[in-house]
């Protein structure tokens, strides 16, 4: 948990922060820089091209009028060594050397000196550059300051905006956090909580949470299907093989050992095809299942044959009755499935009567003569674990659950009828048959 509160701290909002400080530093310095950098072009181009200027134009005037007057203006001053007479020079200026230099002149004085030399002549301009960084300041400093300012503000008025556009994200980051997938509740995230419903950015990351809770969901509810499913499909074929171990026992002729071995090694084989057909239904897809053209009329036959033998009732009698032979593309192992599970129900709610499976165009419906269900007991015959108002049969009521799961899944269409005290029918219907009508009534074919 401090892990996690220390990589909040350093989430959207300071990241921003950090951001916008060293932008804020970044203008700061590049302003420092120049401000300093106009100061020297000021001081080394400026103020030494114009005394260079200066200086010619007083030295082209001084060639034709040796009277020409000295430079005496309120920023410029002129002095003027002649053949060595250094009287009219004051004693600061007269050790400088031709050039450019800054000399003090007094504590709170140091002006910009240019010297120059013609005709055994020492020229020495003195240029007062208060007048002009005053003029600098005002025109200068001053509007760079407030634009300065004014940047700031921008930056601080862009960190509240760029903030309140994260914050949508930052509330959905925490949302994030503090959600618990172990609870089992699968909440969904709503944009209306989360922020501003026209964000498009906010509801695509809403739509992509939502997304990964919807198949987080799916694969936990699909992994409580798997055991609850392999639980119950595999005891019917373990019944199978429990009875026909008894038989193998109680008879000694080649023939029925032979027989029974068979029915062993098939029931052996049909519990490897449904482990992996559970196992493929417990993915997100069912591309690895084998799909084959299945003729419903022989595998009803020999599901109904496993089915009595796993159920025995003497006082029931079952059949198949067929108006045509019925052929569909669907993976076989899935058919058999939901219609050892329609057969096992109808068997264990009937202690006497008939169970008949009839086989047409349209589909396979699975009738029986047994207790049947009343109104509320028929709403819920297809939930999990819901075994109706006759608990005194063996089970854990997910038979028909499973039947429903499948049906949906390849979109076959599943209903169901029943009466309390009369009985019950279950139908599958798919949606593309090759059915080839008995040009007679219909056959029995069991």
């Amino acid at each position: 948990m401090d892990l996690t509160r220390r990589l909040f701290k350093g989430g959207l909002n300071s990241k921003l922060v950090r951001v916008f400080v060293l932008q804020v530093l970044a203008i700061s310095m590049a302003t420092v820089l120049g401000v300093y950098a106009a100061a020297l072009i000021v001081e080394r181009v400026l103020v030494q091209e114009a005394l260079n200027g200066e200086a010619e134009h007083f030295w082209a005037n001084y060639r034709e009028d040796s009277d020409f007057p000295l430079p005496n203006t309120n920023n410029l001053r002129g002095f003027m060594a002649r053949r060595s007479d250094f009287s009219g020079v004051p004693d600061w200026l007269r050790d400088q050397p031709p050039g450019f230099h800054r000399v003090r002149e007094g504590p709170a004085s140091e002006p910009v000196v240019h010297v120059s030399d013609h005709g055994g002549n020492r020229l020495y301009l003195v240029f007062d550059e208060v007048q002009v960084s005053g003029l600098a300041f005002y025109f200068g400093i001053a509007p760079l300051t407030g634009v300065l300012l004014l940047i700031y503000l921008l930056t601080w008025l862009g960190y509240l905006m760029s903030r309140r556009a994260v914050s949508t994200v930052v509330r959905l980051a925490e949302q994030v956090r503090d959600y618990d997938l172990a609870s089992g509740d699968f909440e969904r995230f709503s944009v209306d909580e989360v922020g501003d419903p026209s964000d498009a950015e906010v509801v695509t990351l809403v739509n992509a949470f939502n997304q990964f809770i919807e198949r987080m969901e799916s694969f936990i509810q699909r992994e409580r299907n798997f055991t609850r499913n392999a639980s119950h499909e595999l005891r019917t074929p373990l019944a199978v093989l429990k009875a026909n171990l008894e038989l193998l026992e109680r008879f000694d002729s080649p023939e029925r050992r032979a027989r029974i071995q068979e029915r062993l090694g098939r029931t052996v084989r049909d519990m490897e095809s449904l482990v992996e057909t559970l196992l493929i239904l417990a993915r997100e897809t069912e591309s690895k299942l084998s799909w084959s053209s299945v003729v419903l009329n022989d595998l009803l036959a020999e599901l109904l044959d496993q089915v009595e033998r796993a159920v025995p009732r003497e006082q029931v009698k079952t059949s198949i009755k067929a108006t045509g032979l019925a052929e569909v593309d669907a993976p076989e192992r899935v058919l058999a499935i939901v219609f050892t599970n329609l057969l096992r129900n109808a068997l264990t709610y009937t202690k006497a009567g008939t169970v008949e499976v009839l086989i047409d165009r349209g589909g396979v419906s699975v009738k029986d003569t047994g207790c049947g269900m009343s109104e509320a007991d028929l709403e819920r015959m297809f939930e999990p674990f819901y075994r109706g108002h006759d608990r005194s049969n063996e089970g854990y009521g997910l038979g028909l659950a499973i039947v429903r799961r499948l049906c949906n899944r390849f979109e076959w269409e599943l209903h169901a009828d029943s009466e309390l005290g009369v009985g019950t029918e279950i139908r599958v219907e798919f949606s593309r048959v090759k059915f080839q009508p008995f040009a007679e009534k219909p056959k029995a074919l069991s």
